[in-house]
């Protein structure tokens, strides 16, 4: 009886699978995604990220929004903010950056199962809020490309690549054709979704991007994504560094809705 119940199970899997949305999830914890919000759409994003490669536990809680003006581009806008979670204490949360940036996508690309999307979002963080040797100091320009391809069984490959420069990186490169020294971020991974359920992984190469983590030691990003009801959306998942001596895993979640 156990065997039968495992076959039934298993056999269920693709027919789950292919009843999933065209969507199969809203965003990524550290991957920009490809999917654009619908003409005249807002959604609504909170989280939070917990992290305990330091000395204490660094917190930011993240806020953003999008709206599409059309059914392939966006705007959107965020504001994160950090702080430091001793024992017994609850964190101090300041404003920790502002953002502002847009984003332009590509469905199924000359019919096939190729997507694509870029844009650019500039980032104006709050020096204060950090300690020392955290954290950005100057406002930063993010250009940044997307891609994912559906390659078949709904398993969905992704990954993006973004740049870090500051005004005086972009004037260089515009007047004199010199590449800017920030290497930028990219990450990749993998999902696979069902009708209510996706299951996502993701592997970024540097996590200095985070304000508290200055080794910037690659991070592996599993994560949960549930939908329990039309426009909402629930992720959670753990960030594990992959230097050496990294053995706290931190935890990121969050919760969309749209309108």
């Amino acid at each position: 009886m156990g065997r039968l119940c495992c076959v039934i199970a298993l056999m269920s899997l693709p027919c789950a699978a292919a009843a999933q949305d065209a969507q199969p999830l809203q965003d990524l914890f550290f991957t920009e995604v490809v999917y654009p919000q619908d003409k005249g759409e807002t959604q609504i994003t909170v989280g939070t990220l917990m992290d305990r490669s330091q000395p204490g536990t660094a917190v930011l809680v993240p806020f953003s929004f999008e709206y599409g003006l059309t059914g392939r581009w966006q705007i959107q806008a965020g504001w994160d903010s950090y702080g430091r979670l001793q024992t017994g204490v609850a964190p101090r949360l300041r404003t920790a950056r502002f953002s502002l940036g847009t984003k332009y996508s590509l469905m199924n690309m000359l019919g096939s199962h190729v997507h694509a999307a870029f844009g650019v979002d500039v980032e104006v963080p709050r020096p204060s809020s950090f300690a020392d040797g955290e954290g950005e100091d100057a406002l930063d320009i993010e250009p940044f490309v997307a891609l994912a391809a559906d390659v078949g069984r709904h398993v969905t490959l992704f990954g993006s690549a973004t740049a870090s420069w500051e005004p005086h990186d972009v004037a260089a490169l515009v007047t004199d054709a010199i590449r800017p020294s920030d290497p930028g971020t990219l990450s990749v991974g993998g999902l696979v979704a069902f009708r209510r359920v996706t299951l996502a992984a993701e592997y970024t190469n540097r996590s200095d991007t985070l304000p508290w983590r200055l080794d910037g030691a690659a991070l592996l990003t599993p994560s949960l994504v549930v939908r329990p009801a039309h426009h909402w959306e629930i992720a959670g998942g753990t960030t594990m560094g992959l230097g050496a001596g990294e053995h706290q895993p931190g935890v990121v979640a969050h919760l969309i809705r749209e309108f």
